[in-house]
């Protein structure tokens, strides 16, 4: 496109050339040209940059936490049946104020000192006074009350119940076979319900 010039008289006589308005225009368009290219090539390149970049490896801490598995643990009991039933008695409705709060106080520890219990294994034991079949049997009786007074009173672990009758006395130094006021309390240690609780206990941390 040619220039086109136009020329007129300043105050003192002389020509001045003025730049066409056309030219002008075309100038600001081109120069808004050159700079939109300018952009556009920068946005590539940005955009280039970014897709051939490879990505930033991200470290992963992996903490390893030690679990501590816990075990089972046996704790045995001795309650002296002295102390929860009437003497040579074996049901609830016969068992002592004391014993009731002896058995209570057991449920306690079982269902509040445990996470899990496996199994409560009850043992009923008498002295030697009397034959051996009746000692048995009471001790076998006694073993079962313990049994119903936990299941009823809400445990509920897998309880089993047995007697060893005469059979495994912890008293030494008793003389006498005569049921006597002084070889009932020399024996008295023998009259007991032993338990035997298996499972997994709270920490006290």
């Amino acid at each position: 496109m040619g220039i086109e010039e136009h020329w007129d008289l300043n105050t003192h006589g002389s020509k001045i050339k003025i730049w066409d308005r056309k030219e002008d225009i075309m100038k600001n368009k081109m120069f808004l040209l050159i700079l939109a290219l300018s952009f556009s090539i920068l946005a590539i390149a940005r955009d280039v940059d970014q897709k051939w970049c490879p990505p930033k490896e991200e470290k992963v801490v992996v903490v390893e936490e030690k679990v501590v598995e816990e075990k089972p643990v046996v704790e045995k009991i001795n309650l002296s049946a002295d102390a929860l039933f009437k003497f040579d008695k074996s049901t609830i409705d016969e068992m002592l104020p004391e014993g009731k709060a002896t058995l209570d106080n057991l449920i306690k520890q079982i269902t509040e000192g445990y996470v899990s219990v496996d199994s409560i294994v009850l043992v009923g034991h008498t002295d030697r006074l009397g034959s051996e079949t009746y000692n048995y049997d009471l001790g076998l009786k006694r073993a079962q009350t313990v049994k119903s007074y936990l299941e009823q009173n809400g445990v509920t672990a897998p309880i089993s119940a047995s007697s060893a009758g005469e059979t495994q006395p912890i008293t030494t130094g008793c003389v006498g076979t005569k049921s006597t006021t002084e070889l009932k309390a020399c024996l008295q240690p023998d009259r007991r319900v032993t338990v035997e609780i298996t499972g997994i206990k709270k920490s006290n941390k």
